[in-house]
């Protein structure tokens, strides 16, 4: 089933100022929609290494495809709230930075997964909100929360790209610290990506 989908680039319809070249490993269908929330929501811990084979393969996609090679790369994952990550008792992007870095290494990628992004106080979850409250809700809400990797460029990743708020936000905070954000890597799209026309699918609950 998952075997089967090739990592494309893809980028929101609008797309938001900022949007960094992202690759995702495959359209946000029923399926990946399912693994990603049994993933996040449930905690279903065996679904990590399905969900990280497809973000490797965007994120090798994505490191092919840039230029020039980097002799050295941080795995950033997008951040769930303090407060989500407690709640659920998982913190699901990071399990998945931490098995992605595993599977680039074992294909000769110089790279190592860093807790690098915080969110500030006052971040509603995302769940439900349209383009513009996404936005609204996540605008200087980032930031570096330690000294950074300054030898390494930024990969970024998360499960699932929407709007593309999150990830111009993690972004313009990785920016602002003088870090150099090579692009990002997505587990799914949403199909609006691919079709350019509105869809009913939102981004599980971050």
């Amino acid at each position: 089933m998952l075997d089967s989908r090739s990592p494309a680039l893809t980028r929101p319809t609008p797309c938001p100022a900022g949007f960094p070249l992202t690759a995702t490993g495959g359209p946000y269908d029923p399926l990946l929609k399912r693994l990603v929330n049994a993933h996040k929501e449930r905690q279903v811990r065996s679904v990590t290494p399905v969900l990280a084979g497809q973000l490797a393969g965007a994120a090798g996609f994505l490191l092919r495809s840039s230029a020039p090679a980097h002799a050295g790369i941080a795995l950033v994952p997008v951040p769930s709230s303090a407060a989500a990550v407690r709640e659920r008792g998982f913190d699901a992007n990071w399990a998945l930075a931490r098995r992605v870095a595993g599977e680039l290494r074992g294909q000769g990628v110089d790279v190592v997964p860093v807790r690098l992004l915080q969110q500030r106080r006052g971040v509603r979850d995302q769940a439900g909100l349209d383009a513009s409250a996404r936005a609204a809700n996540l605008g200087g809400r980032l930031r570096v929360g330690r000294e950074p990797p300054r030898d390494r460029a930024i990969l970024l990743i998360d499960d699932v790209v929407t709007t593309g708020s999150s990830l111009v936000e993690a972004a313009r905070a990785l920016r602002a610290g003088g870090l150099s954000v090579l692009g990002a890597a997505t587990v799914a799209a949403t199909v609006r990506f691919r079709a350019n026309r509105s869809d009913d699918s939102r981004e599980s609950r971050r």
